[in-house]
Order: structure tokens, then C-alpha cells, then sequence
């Protein structure tokens, strides 16, 4: 465990907090409305930042809630050091800005959540995004869905489970029937 300022709250032989636990601690002070902050390093994301592959809508009813994260445009943090100090978290967090997510170029994602379920769910899919858009890039020119499906979508309310409760149920139970 560590503090808001990632300092370890517990001496435990041989453990310290891992070196970019200031992420964590400075976007909780920045933002009372995150709970939970995941930082991974999927290689899906990783490889769609390296090579500048864009996270596009590709696709619709395939996985709406990942699709969404492609239309309210995903920032990217053009840095790939670790970061390990308060002004790097600070310039990755001006090019956040309100958004929940953000990639870091060649190195991996920050998500911010309102609980574990939700930043983990939104960890998940981004990577789904990311993997079927690195997909895509191999095969050659894919274009984005239809503007007029794009419309179609955000007009749209609510259907069908897809809260982050929900699909947590489905993947813990998804994970026991292995």
C-alpha cells in the first residue's frame, strides 16, 4: 500500500510501491471523482501507438461499449518513459484532460474509473479496440463504420446490459467455467 504521494504505508521485507505509483496518487488528488486508476501495458495498445495506428469506430454492434471509447477520441501522451515523477504525470494529465483514458506512446494506458469494476472494464475495452484495429491495420485499408451508423448510435439509449456491474458478473463468472 502507498500514500496519495507514493510513499509505502506498510514495511514489508523486500517490497516498496512500484515506480510510477505517483500516477495513481496524483490523478486521485486531481480527480474526487476516481476510485480506481488501472495503468497496463497491453501489447495491442502498445503496438497501435508505436506504429500510429489511430483507434477508429471499426466497428458497432460487435462491442458498442468499446466502440464508444473510439468516438470520444482517445488522447495520447507522445512520451514512452516511465513516469516516475509528479511533472511527468502533470504533462501526461494536461493532455488527458477530462478524459477517462489515455494512452502513453510505447508504453501502455492509464484509465481513471469511478470503482475497479468500471476502470477495469474500461482497461478491457480499450484493449479490445486497440487489438481489432492493429488487426485491421494488417489486412490493409479498413474503413470506420457509416457517419449514418455513427448517428444512429449515439442516439441511442441504454439497451441491453452493458453497465460495468454487468459485464464484471460476466467476466468473473466467464473466468470460473475456464
Amino acid at each position: 500500500m502507498a500514500d496519495l504521494e507514493g510513499q509505502s504505508l506498510e514495511r514489508k521485507a523486500g517490497l516498496k510501491p512500484p515506480n510510477e505509483a505517483c500516477i495513481h496518487g496524483e490523478i486521485y488528488k486531481a480527480r474526487p471523482d476516481v476510485t480506481c486508476v488501472v495503468h497496463a501495458h497491453p501489447p495491442s495498445v502498445v503496438l497501435c501507438s508505436m506504429a500510429g495506428i489511430e483507434l477508429r469506430p471499426i466497428y458497432g454492434g460487435y462491442d458498442p461499449n468499446s466502440m464508444r471509447l473510439s468516438l470520444k477520441g482517445i488522447p495520447v501522451y507522445q512520451s514512452s518513459l516511465t513516469l516516475n515523477t509528479k511533472d511527468q504525470v502533470h504533462a501526461m494529465q494536461k493532455v488527458m484532460g477530462e478524459s477517462d483514458i489515455c494512452i502513453l506512446l510505447g508504453h501502455g494506458l492509464i484509465v481513471a474509473g469511478s470503482s475497479v469494476e468500471q476502470g477495469t472494464i474500461t482497461a478491457i475495452k480499450l484493449d479490445t479496440l486497440a487489438k481489432m484495429n492493429l488487426q485491421a491495420a494488417a489486412i490493409g485499408k479498413v474503413p470506420s463504420i457509416p457517419d449514418e451508423d455513427i448517428r444512429e448510435f449515439q442516439n441511442r439509449t441504454g439497451r441491453g446490459n452493458s453497465s460495468a456491474e454487468g459485464l464484471w458478473r460476466y467476466y468473473c463468472e466467464w473466468l470460473t467455467k475456464g
